[in-house]
């Protein structure tokens, strides 16, 4: 899969969900059966999805979580893993009170995020790990697991779309300034994550481009 394609499966897996919420609306669905109804918006060849309970998820939320299995990639099973986190006590989301808006940028970008790390294993893509100085334990994992060049490609990604769905400056993105906060103390890791942020911008301001020139 081309760079650029995971910025136009974004867009339409974006669009998709949000049609989805008007299709539903008035309706209300038990946890399971509300995962279940995502899991139909994909290829179950390329996904599978969980239902799990958390405390730390409030009411009338839901929290997406990805992981790409490359194990099973091999074996020709699902390698995307999305699991949907609900509160513990809720029996009953109602579609009304989703916030819509929210769960399809997070589905979609969680989605193409894990896609990208598919793509990274199949290609054989080699990247440098980053090696902290760190003598704190909790800092240290955090940035050997952020600057590692295959987590700047696809949250190089990530921050590409919040920018494009929010309308606003990559800077003000949220893992923008996650990476920020954790590197503080290195800058050539925010430079190597702008390089690949700006790189996904252009692209979909070239397929912009190409788009308005065949209207």
């Amino acid at each position: 899969m081309l760079t650029d394609t995971f910025l136009l499966l974004f867009l339409a897996t974006h669009d998709k969900l949000l049609a989805l919420g008007e299709r539903v609306k008035g309706r209300s669905y038990a946890a399971h059966e509300f995962t279940r109804l995502i899991r139909r918006q994909f290829p179950a060849t390329d996904f599978s999805f969980k239902t799990r309970r958390d405390s730390a998820v409030d009411p009338d939320m839901i929290v997406v979580a990805g992981m790409y299995d490359c194990y099973n990639d091999t074996q020709d099973l699902p390698s995307v893993e999305i699991t949907l986190c609900y509160h513990p006590d809720q029996k009953w989301y109602f579609t009304d009170l989703i916030d819509w808006e929210s769960l399809a940028f997070d589905l979609a970008e969680c989605v193409c995020h894990e896609l990208i790390h598919r793509q990274q294993f199949r290609s054989k893509q080699k990247f440098k790990p980053y090696e902290s100085k760190s003598t704190d334990l909790h800092l240290q994992s955090e940035q050997e697991y952020l600057g590692d060049g295959s987590e700047l490609d696809a949250y190089g990604f990530s921050i590409a779309a919040e920018s494009i769905v929010r309308g606003c400056p990559f800077q003000d993105c949220v893992m923008y300034g996650v990476y920020k906060s954790t590197f503080d103390n290195d800058p050539t890791v925010i430079v190597k994550l702008e390089k690949e942020i700006t790189k996904y911008l252009k692209l979909l301001e070239l397929n912009n481009e190409q788009n308005e020139s065949k209207s």
